[in-house]
């Protein structure tokens, strides 16, 4: 099932409960322990960012609200920074991308197998939609008193609490700029995690911090949140977006999710897998000296044309193979 799932044929060995091999759950767990992993983290991450945004949203309806309410933009991207840094501790094992785009740019830049996108693209997804309805199922009430019960608003509806699930940007800004937003955060994030695993440079900095890696994540983010979060909502994550939009058509918020803002929805999608290939590609051309397509001849591109003789090695060893009389048909 491995295998089939584009995962590597031997999972991960780790410690096992006694008699853990007598129920069927462990089994499938240990065969999906990097997607489960990743399933888990994204709902966490979302959670508490979706979270940090319902609060400070919704305790405006609070006429006595401490010190005036009990949230700012300060709340929200310490939330979200908490969110990521709090996810990647759960995910562990599975690489803790919780994001598409950052699993894209690591298939890209760092070798990532591409047969595993496609089960960690899911698994991303589907864990932004449940944690979206998790949030959602805990502030149903506080929904119902801020909006009117059963009431669900969408932008450009002044506090629209679809706002605490997906991301819209501001009125005033055109679609251009909107993109070009999601992609400069996006290329920020994933420079810099480029930068913190880089273990070829910085004398040696990544090598001795990456204990620390998930709390430099959580400046990351909310660092991204402070400088360039006020235009989109900073989504910076595919799935982070996606996953809370689908879940919200579900929960009733109308068609207005896709089209109000001349469809804004394809921007979060998209522009941050362009984000995350230019900062991948502008840290590897400066400062990286590792393998990377960057590194390569022509950029990379020749590895289209010319195979590797790596590749050439493989190629004469599966002819000699099918060579044996056993294996000939």
């Amino acid at each position: 099932l491995r295998k089939y799932s584009g995962l590597d044929p031997d999972a991960p060995g780790k410690l096992q409960a006694y008699r853990s091999e007598e129920s069927v759950w462990p089994h499938i767990r240990t065969i999906f322990q990097e997607p489960l992993a990743e399933f888990l983290g994204t709902v966490v991450a979302v959670m508490f960012g979706s979270g940090a945004v319902a609060q400070a949203l919704l305790s405006k309806s609070q006429p006595q609200s401490f010190p005036d309410n009990y949230g700012d933009w300060w709340t929200v991207s310490w939330g979200w920074g908490f969110g990521v840094m709090i996810g990647i501790y759960v995910a562990g094992d599975s690489g803790a991308y919780l994001n598409p785009a950052l699993t894209l740019s690591q298939a890209v830049y760092r070798g990532f197998s591409i047969r595993k996108i496609p089960i960690y693209f899911l698994s991303q997804f589907l864990g932004a939609f449940v944690g979206a309805l998790l949030t959602y199922a805990n502030y149903i009430s506080a929904i119902d008193f801020y909006a009117g019960d059963g009431v669900r608003t969408v932008p450009p509806t002044q506090g629209a609490t679809a706002q605490i699930f997906i991301t819209f940007p501001q009125p005033f800004l055109p679609t251009a700029s909107a993109f070009f937003s999601e992609v400069i955060a996006t290329g920020l994030i994933t420079l810099s995690i480029f930068a913190l695993k880089d273990e070829t440079s910085n004398g040696g900095i990544a090598r001795a911090a990456n204990n620390w890696f998930p709390l430099k994540m959580f400046f990351i983010y909310s660092a991204i949140g402070v400088s360039y979060g006020w235009e989109t909502a900073f989504a910076t994550n595919p799935a982070r977006d996606f996953g809370p939009r689908v879940a919200c058509t579900i929960l009733g918020y109308g068609s207005g999710l896709w089209t109000n803002a001349s469809y804004y929805f394809w921007i979060p999608l998209v522009a941050p897998f362009v984000g995350a290939m230019i900062g991948g590609f502008v840290y590897d051309f400066f400062v990286y000296t590792g393998a990377s397509p960057v590194n390569a001849p022509w950029l990379g591109l020749k590895l289209l044309v010319s195979p590797t003789e790596e590749e050439r090695n493989r190629d004469a060893r599966q002819e000699e193979w099918e060579k044996l009389p056993e294996h000939k048909s």
